[in-house]
């Protein structure tokens, strides 16, 4: 038997596999006429349910369809999307959608940001903040944000994956983790909210990844958790190094 499930609506259909015809490429779903690329695995293989997700689907969706489907699976049912994706479809098209929805979530966090900072309403926290009050600084980042999120997705798949391998959880390559660390960037669709918009889909996004990463490497969430934990202890062991010899040098 195959486990059949629609990208699009989620139905799951168990389907033997000798009913499957030799060379079938493509499945439309009996439920909301979606129509889907079937992969093909041997019988017993745990990657045999795997499909592609909307964004790479878009072809036969639409664009529009596409972006927001898959932006619906990755903040409402992360489970489902990263448990049906394929983690050996290649990284180009998860990074093109991060770069797109990242960028988007990026810009919009700056013009928040720029309207506090400018206004003079509420007052600016810190130097960064202020910087933005200058429209040149606030231009460079609005056009630089592609290429700060794409550096984000890169440096957080390898940091990440190190991690997960680390504490024997990277069950599969390096493409599985960067195209979940990828398609969590819907979460940055948040910050469209001002003031709580970015810190909201900051913890939307960890949540995210801890699941999708779960799912695609096929490992437990104690792992993955533990995984996340340990840049936080090194960050807190050198804070306490720190205090120590700054304690230690100023006592009498």
């Amino acid at each position: 038997m195959v486990n059949i499930t629609c990208p699009q609506c989620n139905y799951t259909k168990s389907i033997p596999l000798e009913k499957i015809p030799l060379g079938a490429k493509w499945i439309k779903c009996p439920r909301c006429g979606n129509r889907f690329e079937y992969l093909k695995h041997e019988e017993g293989s745990s990657a045999e349910n795997k499909s592609a997700t909307p964004w790479e689907s878009r072809i036969e969706l639409g664009l529009w369809k596409g972006i927001k489907q898959t932006i619906k699976s990755v903040l409402f049912s992360p489970k489902q999307m990263f448990s049906s994706m394929s983690v050996k479809d290649g990284w180009r098209e998860p990074l093109a959608f991060g770069l797109l929805v990242g960028s988007i979530g990026s810009m919009c966090a700056f013009f928040w940001e720029f309207l506090i900072a400018h206004s003079g309403f509420i007052r600016p926290f810190g130097s960064f903040s202020h910087s933005l009050s200058s429209p040149i600084i606030f231009l460079i980042f609005i056009f630089l944000s592609p290429l700060f999120v794409g550096m984000s997705i890169l440096i957080s798949s390898l940091i990440i994956h190190f991690l997960l391998v680390l504490v024997k959880a990277g069950n599969n390559r390096f493409e599985a983790t960067l195209r979940v660390i990828a398609y969590s960037q819907a979460t940055r669709i948040w910050s469209i909210l001002p003031f709580i918009g970015s810190m909201m889909g900051w913890i939307w996004r960890s949540i995210v990844q801890i699941i999708g990463l779960k799912e695609a490497h096929e490992t437990s969430y104690v792992r993955i958790i533990v995984a996340f934990s340990i840049p936080i202890g090194l960050l807190l062991l050198a804070t306490a190094a720190a205090l120590f010899f700054i304690i230690r040098a100023i006592s009498p």
